[in-house]
């Protein structure tokens, strides 16, 4: 792959990151949203919301909302901003690590297809993965 396409790929990588967490974002993030509905209609997961769950997705919202615009930062100046695209990598694995071990409980809690589950797995790695790869070098000074 020659060096334009690996960065119009890179872009386009960041930019699904960054269109995802804000839109999962602001949808955690506005009160009175069924939490129910969010965790179904994202993670084809169950939970049964409460005032404590609700308030607590609101704070994960917020968080996804900001990583969302970290990840337009990294897209808007991929060399500048290195360390967010680093920071988004470290995330995906670390969340990749936390699907790997947790699995038999997160699918048995939340009654999440394990195929769904082990697809959305699979595919945070392969996003980490690709950022990695086509993450462009730092130039030289």
């Amino acid at each position: 792959m020659d060096e334009l396409a690996k960065r119009v790929v890179f872009r386009l990588v960041l930019a699904l990151v960054a269109l995802a967490h804000i839109i999962i974002g602001i949808v955690a993030y506005i009160p009175g949203v069924s939490v129910e509905n969010l965790a179904k209609t994202f993670y084809k997961a169950s939970v049964i919301s409460n005032p404590q769950l609700e308030h607590v997705t609101q704070m994960f919202g917020a968080y996804m909302l900001v990583m969302g615009i970290l990840a337009i930062f990294a897209l808007l100046n991929p060399v500048k901003n290195r360390a967010i695209t680093n920071g988004i990598i470290i995330l995906l694995v670390l969340r990749v690590l936390q699907r790997l071990f947790l699995a038999k409980q997160t699918l048995e809690i939340f009654r999440i297809p394990s195929g769904w589950y082990w697809s959305q797995t699979i595919f945070f790695f392969a996003i980490a993965i690709a950022l990695f790869l086509l993450m462009p070098k730092k130039k030289e000074l």
